[in-house]
């Protein structure tokens, strides 16, 4: 059993599965720092002035939404929306990708190629990128509707970025009363150390 976040399950098999454990407390060589930001969403433009900063360079992003297509239930942002909007209002002269967990496997697959191979700059997704996604030229993450993560989830989808040799930088953009959220954000912009953060969302969940 392996685990980049000590979750209940692998916490389970280890008290009663008979396992050894070896904890590994190091990042893997060469491996850049991350900065990230919390953001309200007034500051999204200079969240997009950045990113396309960053593109010009010739680096790639990802921008996060939590929901796959849009809800009359929720303001939060949808993937499918926000790609539609991006591409046509934001960044119209790059080059957007789209990946959410609705997509068979041969279009996740594509997609996640072109992103890859740098044919698009920036993929608009849902959370199914959080795991397995090694893209060493992407550097920058905007993450949409962030206090609808859990803490976990958000230092999962942080390690998207910065697997190259730049440095990386994540926004979450979020604004929220709910005091939950409110801990978990501050606790996820003030840590990049993932045994701080699951000790500390053991706690959020009581």
């Amino acid at each position: 059993v392996m685990t980049a976040t000590q979750i209940h399950r692998t916490l389970a098999l280890t008290l009663y599965g008979d396992l050894a454990l070896t904890i590994i407390d190091e990042m893997p060589p060469g491996r850049q720092p991350i900065q990230t930001k919390w953001l309200m969403p007034k500051e999204r433009e200079r969240a997009y002035t950045f990113i396309k900063g960053q593109i010009e360079q010739g680096r790639q992003a990802f921008i996060i939404c939590p929901l796959v297509e849009e809800s009359d239930k929720t303001e939060a942002k949808s993937a499918v929306e926000e790609h539609r909007r991006l591409q046509k209002q934001i960044f119209p002269r790059l080059k957007l990708g789209l990946m959410h967990g609705r997509l068979s496997a041969t279009e996740k697959e594509a997609a996640m190629k072109a992103f890859r191979d740098k044919e698009t700059h920036i993929l608009v997704s849902t959370s199914v990128v959080e795991v397995g996604i090694d893209v060493p030229n992407a550097t920058v993450m905007l993450v949409e509707g962030a206090n609808r993560f859990g803490l976990a989830q958000l230092h999962q989808l942080r390690g998207r970025v910065s697997r190259g040799k730049q440095p990386g930088y994540v926004c979450v953009m979020a604004t929220t009363d709910n005091a939950d959220a409110l801990n978990r954000l501050e606790a996820f912009t003030g840590s990049s150390n993932g045994f701080e953060l699951s000790e500390i969302d053991f706690r959020l969940r009581g």
